[in-house]
């Protein structure tokens, strides 16, 4: 049985929730160590252990937003929007998360998140302020939305992506900046 998933129906909760929660429960059940890696500052690049086929196609798609402004000084708004086909949406009632697990030259890292798709129907902000001198930025981490067809919800696809986005540190830029993260489109078969 190739690409289709099949799920038992459980009362009062519909196919489309049923498949999501399944999946992130697998997704989330690894523990996470966030003391294990290189030291805070360090641009060492930590290799990936070895996963399972569908931890590897979650985990394949890395996505870099490279040169985003941000003030120097002060406090910037980033808001992270969803770009989605036609006929697909983030699916209002399962687990939407961001982990972040790398702040360099930022004053703090944003918190995580930990809510439903409710909360994050077009995307979600952050506020981000750089060291003081600092040129640049970088924030790392994981988000993990779950996108359905928004006619029936029969298809739902949950969506993990690896996110760093290099700030660029300047005076004259606005308190506000926009990025767009890109999300696959949800359709019957």
């Amino acid at each position: 049985m190739t690409g289709r998933i099949l799920a038992t129906t459980i009362p009062g909760v519909s196919r489309g929730l049923a498949v999501a929660w399944f999946f992130w429960a697998t997704l989330s059940s690894c523990s996470r160590d966030r003391t294990s890696g290189p030291p805070p500052g360090s641009s060492a690049i930590a290799k990936a252990p070895a996963l399972g086929a569908s931890e590897n196609l979650a985990l394949a798609f890395a996505v870099t937003f490279p040169e985003v402004p941000i003030r120097a000084g002060s406090v910037t708004t980033v808001s992270v929007q969803w770009r989605t086909p036609a006929g697909t949406a983030v699916n209002e009632e399962a687990p939407f998360r961001v982990r972040w697990d790398r702040s360099d030259a930022l004053a703090e890292a944003p918190a995580d998140v930990k809510a439903t798709g409710m909360a994050a129907q077009d995307g979600f902000r952050i506020k981000v302020k750089p060291l003081d001198g600092a040129p640049n930025a970088t924030l790392g981490g994981v988000i993990e939305v779950v996108v359905c067809d928004s006619a029936s919800h029969s298809v739902c696809i949950p969506i993990r992506r690896k996110v760093e986005i290099e700030f660029v540190v300047s005076a004259t830029a606005s308190n506000e900046t926009k990025v767009a993260l890109d999300l696959p489109q949800a359709r019957p078969l």
